[in-house]
């Protein structure tokens, strides 16, 4: 196997930040193509590398979001850091490669603002919230940072376990004569919102027993179906399906917490709750409705990181 050109210079964090002060040309380079700093100890004297690669990549993380106490539990979400933008097309064909629900992008644009797009295996999303979770994971930002996005500014919390997502609200509007009690023949009441349906149902046995028919939920408008009820050992418990946007079942679905949350606050007349999400590899999620907004707090884990080849 050929191996990659690359060359290595070994400097101190201030030689470092020095050269790249003096050298214009060469903190082009670095901001074009390289990988990253690599904390070393050598000789007791503590350094780094800074490697460039001939090669265009990035850095790549892939990173369980809104996890359970058990293992393999969550949304696994890939992460791209970017220096700029691609073609939507290149981004579409990674996030068809790292093939998990969604791949989060993330590129700097004017000062400290960075701008997020989410991508499923076959299209773009407006609003994702395991991603934008394990993007903050991945950056683990300090203070609030804030995302710009197709659904507006999007602000990250830290918090003592993780991270906080600030997300808009959109109460979903109850629909006459239930429509869905032909695709879910359990749904009590049918809501939508602006991407997605809701089907409301009595107990959580009844959601955990639902055998939901793809083909049928792929011809509904919008996004996808979340189906909902009250929880055994938590206040709401739900699943969501988008067979349309390439995801059968997804694994935790936060942005559903910007429509689930208001109805269930509305609902229990109460503005913190604690759901579940029933997917084979669960979910779990802390909410607190604001003005206008939801908190979304979960945990996270990294479980791979390295680079990507960039198209």
């Amino acid at each position: 196997m050929q191996r990659r050109k690359s060359f290595a210079v070994r400097l101190g964090h201030k030689s470092i930040q020095t050269n790249l002060r003096k050298r214009p040309s060469l903190n082009r380079l670095n901001r074009a193509l390289c990988h990253g700093l690599l904390p070393i100890t050598q000789n007791h004297t503590p350094g780094c590398f800074i490697i460039w690669a001939v090669s265009n990549s990035a850095p790549f993380a892939l990173v369980e979001a809104f996890c359970t106490s058990q293992p393999a539990s969550g949304n696994p979400a890939g992460v791209v850091l970017l220096q700029e933008w691609l073609p939507d097309t290149a981004l579409q064909s990674i996030a068809a490669t790292i093939n998990q629900a969604e791949t989060a992008f993330v590129c700097p644009e004017s000062g400290d603002t960075r701008r997020i797009r989410w991508f499923t295996p076959t299209t773009e999303v407006r609003l994702c919230g395991h991603a934008t979770l394990a993007a903050a994971t991945v950056l683990k930002p300090s203070q609030p940072s804030t995302f710009e996005s197709l659904s507006g500014p999007l602000t990250v919390h830290p918090t003592n376990t993780g991270f906080a997502l600030d997300f808009p609200t959109f109460m979903p509007q109850l629909v006459a004569e239930n429509p869905l009690k032909n695709l879910i023949p359990r749904c009590q009441e049918s809501y939508q919102d602006r991407d997605d349906w809701i089907a409301l149902l009595s107990t959580e046995q009844e959601v955990i027993e639902c055998i939901p028919d793809y083909e049928a939920i792929s011809k509904l408008e919008g996004r996808g179906l979340s189906i909902t009820s009250p929880g055994s050992n938590s206040d709401f418990v739900y699943r969501f399906f988008a067979p349309q946007a390439g995801v059968p079942e997804d694994h935790a679905t936060g942005s559903a917490q910007t429509y689930l949350t208001p109805l269930w606050c509305t609902k229990l007349q109460r503005v913190q709750l604690r759901s579940q999400q029933l997917s084979p590899r669960g979910a779990e999620f802390h909410t607190e409705l604001r003005t206008n907004r939801v908190y979304i707090e979960g945990r996270s884990n990294i479980l791979i990181t390295g680079t990507i080849r960039l198209p």
